[in-house]
């Protein structure tokens, strides 16, 4: 049965243990007497425990972890757990309905993720950023945001956390390693408000990861294996936690690295070289940029000895934007 959430309490609804429950959230009225809603799974162990909570789609046309989330919704039994695991698989309904990154019902385009903690005096966008984060991520234990390469990006799947040497960031990392995906993400900078959700909840005490997989490049190939992945990861993660009373699955790690974003100076034609997972030099070409009658207009070029992580595909790019994500290894 799919249920309507009036006035949504997550507390009264943890209360009712060994139970599965899934439906909407109304959050808004549209002008054409629709509602803006968010939906939600919850599994409610038997015993009650910590609770980890998962969201796909604050990027709409990131739609692995919208799979992934109601995949491990249908293969957890509340019966076997000690603690409870809730999801929302698509918290930016307007950018998903659209395909898009960034809803469109703002009076200013809004990137979801670089928003939070939200507004709840603000534009639409920042209101369901802050009804997520003050009604699901503050009452968690643990928090995996799920992302991707959406439609511009060609990604290796990869597990972030906030590191920063104290007991949040240690689970943390046991998160992003447990989620087993092909690299792991030290983050060693925190923007603060009004900025990306994980390093917000760091803020707020809560560890967290956000895991990328997948996107438009490798959606055909992999349509059915990433929402797997995704699924067999939070489970994982559960374990972490001890919802499941079972032992994490470890995983050998191919990457761990810090990243960084390499720019363009100058708008045209991107042409790849690198491709993701291959390794680069220090002062090697990695792509170049030309203009529409193949004039060379610049070399990019890599900082450092590391990893191709993620390449943006979309052949034409703006000047000073960013057209690499290359990992640095750490020890």
């Amino acid at each position: 049965m799919i249920e309507r959430f009036e006035n949504f309490d997550l507390e009264k609804e943890l209360a009712v243990r060994n139970r599965k429950a899934r439906g909407f959230v109304p959050v808004a009225l549209k002008a054409d007497g629709s509602e803006v809603m968010i939906p939600v799974v919850m599994v409610i162990g038997k015993e009650d425990g910590p609770l980890v909570v998962s969201e796909g789609c604050a990027h709409g046309d990131e739609v692995e972890g919208a799979e992934g989330i109601v995949a491990a919704y249908e293969a957890l039994d509340p019966e076997k757990m000690k603690g409870s695991f809730v999801g929302v698989p698509v918290l930016n309904t307007e950018a998903f309905v659209r395909s898009n990154r960034a809803g469109e019902r703002d009076m200013v385009g809004q990137d979801m993720n670089r928003i939070f903690p939200g507004d709840p005096a603000g534009t639409l966008s920042h209101r369901v950023a802050r009804f997520y984060f003050d009604n699901f991520v503050r009452k968690a234990d643990g928090l995996i945001s799920m992302h991707g390469g959406g439609r511009n990006l060609a990604l290796m799947p990869v597990s972030l956390y906030q590191n920063y040497g104290d007991g949040i960031s240690a689970r943390s990392k046991e998160m992003a390693y447990a989620m087993g995906f092909d690299s792991v993400w030290q983050n060693n900078y925190c923007n603060g408000p009004d900025g990306i959700l994980d390093e917000n909840a760091y803020l707020a005490g809560v560890p967290a990861i956000t895991a990328e997989i997948g996107g438009q490049v490798s959606r055909l190939k992999y349509r059915e294996s990433d929402p797997g992945r995704i699924a067999k990861g939070i489970i994982n993660v559960l374990r972490v936690f001890g919802i499941i009373d079972e032992p994490v699955e470890k995983h050998d790690i191919a990457i761990d690295i810090e990243m960084s974003y390499i720019t363009n100076k100058t708008g045209g034609l991107h042409h790849p070289i690198k491709k993701v997972g291959e390794t680069v030099k220090e002062g090697e070409v990695v792509s170049t940029i030309t203009d529409i009658f193949g004039n060379e207009l610049e070399q990019i070029r890599s900082p450092f000895d590391g990893y191709v992580m993620g390449v943006w595909v979309t052949p034409v790019v703006d000047p000073f934007g960013w057209v690499y994500m290359l990992g640095k290894p750490v020890k």
